[in-house]
């Protein structure tokens, strides 16, 4: 066999042999549904999303606040320093990287926050008031409420060590929720001090740091369960139950006015709540906050004041977000001292919100927006150069590229992309440099000079 023959023989021997898992991967279609606990975006769902977000945008900026970001990937100890010990061993996606470096798709923002806030806190000038809307993991079961990535708005100021950044904060929270046009009465707001519960804790019930932990949670979902679970979990929990559990239930049923009665609470977190609602009456929003000592937040990172806002609405009646205030978080990356207080607000439970309250516009998206049909091939130069300069005047404007659709076709089409005007250029309109422009929501139509068109659009 010769050179030429030989080589030909080995390729087809190499090409024959493919193994059978590619074959079968080659053949077998990959599935479309994305992945457990995700969403997929499609055009009208991040239409949908870009008007909530720009709504908690403009009120953060409102107030002053400057938006920030960081990187979606950071040092797993970062969170094993101070973020809940079941996120960390149960939630975290977490891998080790091709250097070796045990890294974690970040679960929340804040102490991606105190790292950069502690990186130029001497710089920086106070008070620090900065928000932002990360993407966050976590490993979890999806639900109603739920789910293992969402956005979350993340609203923090550093740098005041009075309770009137909890005033700030608070009336903030109220005012993006007001943003959508949420009536008063469609939300409450509960709050409460770490201080207080800390308190309760170590001084009226004096529990071991072992029991504290098991009992916060379980206050913490005291609503979630019914009454008989609650009390079959506080007697695996509390060393002397008998005793204390009355205590513990005058404890949750406590107002502001009667928690002093409690032997051990902390009196000064009790006279900063006093203060704080104080503040809150003179500025007419208390209306809507109420003192609750059963409300916790699961972070360790909360020292002082914490508050959780809730549906009222009977089919979504849950917490909807919270916060509250740490301390010095910065002082993991730093020796400074420096007081945070701030939120965080889920895009998915504020979209079930919205949506179970009516408070998404049924027009959504549909203003200043321009669906160009294509009456016939010879008109497409003109539609392109109308399109041009109603662009140029900050018209959002579509064209047809192609006239085969029928006529009806093509607004239907329009219709359901949810655009509001039909821009309609025919041979007549060409000649007369005007446009006929529908309206898809009144079904009004006139005829207009194409110079004049933008302008009948936008003022709209």
């Amino acid at each position: 066999m010769g050179l030429q023959a030989a080589m030909q023989s080995h390729l087809a021997l190499h090409f024959c042999f493919i193994p059978m898992e590619r074959i079968s991967l080659a053949s077998k279609k990959l599935p479309t549904a994305n992945y457990k606990g995700t969403r997929d975006f499609y055009p009208e769902d991040m239409q949908f999303r870009n008007w909530m977000f720009s709504k908690m945008e403009t009120v953060a900026e409102s107030y002053g606040y400057g938006k920030y970001d960081s990187p979606l990937l950071e040092s797993i100890d970062l969170y094993r320093a101070k973020t809940g010990e079941e996120i960390v061993q149960k939630q975290l996606y977490d891998f080790i990287d091709k250097g070796e470096r045990h890294v974690a798709i970040r679960p929340e923002m804040t102490p991606s926050l105190a790292r950069m806030v502690a990186a130029r806190s001497r710089e920086l000038p106070k008070p620090i008031r900065w928000y932002s809307i990360p993407n966050l993991w976590r490993y979890e079961a999806p639900g109603k409420g739920r789910l293992r990535e969402h956005w979350q708005l993340n609203v923090d100021i550093f740098g005041v060590n009075t309770y009137r950044a909890e005033v700030e904060i608070l009336q903030m929270a109220c005012d993006i929720l007001f943003a959508f046009g949420a009536p008063a009465e469609s939300f409450a707001v509960k709050v409460s001090d770490r201080r207080v519960l800390n308190s309760f804790f170590s001084n009226t019930l004096q529990l071991a740091e072992d029991k504290a932990q098991p009992l916060a949670k379980l206050l913490d979902k005291r609503n979630k369960i019914s009454s008989e679970e609650f009390e079959k979990e506080l007697q695996g929990i509390l060393p002397d139950c008998e005793k204390q559990k009355p205590v513990v239930m005058q404890y949750l049923d406590c107002s502001l006015e009667t928690i002093v009665q409690i032997p051990g609470i902390d009196e000064k977190a009790i006279a900063d709540l006093q203060f704080l609602f104080t503040e809150l009456k003179s500025l007419g929003v208390e209306a809507q906050v109420d003192f609750d000592p059963s409300i916790i937040r699961g972070f360790d990172y909360y020292t002082g004041f914490i508050f959780e806002i809730f549906d009222t609405d009977p089919e979504n009646r849950r917490s909807l977000y919270g916060g509250g205030r740490y301390d010095n978080l910065i002082g993991l990356f730093s020796n400074d001292q420096l007081s945070g207080i701030g939120f965080g607000l889920g895009d998915v439970t504020l979209e079930n919100f919205l949506r179970t309250h009516g408070l998404v516009p049924e027009q959504l998206g549909k203003t200043h927006k321009v669906f160009m049909p294509l009456l016939a091939e010879e008109n497409f130069a003109a539609s392109m150069q109308l399109a041009k300069k109603l662009r140029e005047r900050g018209v959002i404007c579509e064209t047809m590229l192609e006239g085969k659709p029928k006529l009806g076709k093509q607004f239907a089409i329009a219709e359901k992309k949810g655009y509001r005007y039909l821009a309609i250029l025919g041979e007549d309109e060409i000649q007369k440099n005007t446009v006929t422009l529908k309206d898809l929501v009144s079904g009004e139509q006139s005829e207009y000079k194409q110079d004049e068109v933008a302008e009948i659009i936008l003022g709209k």
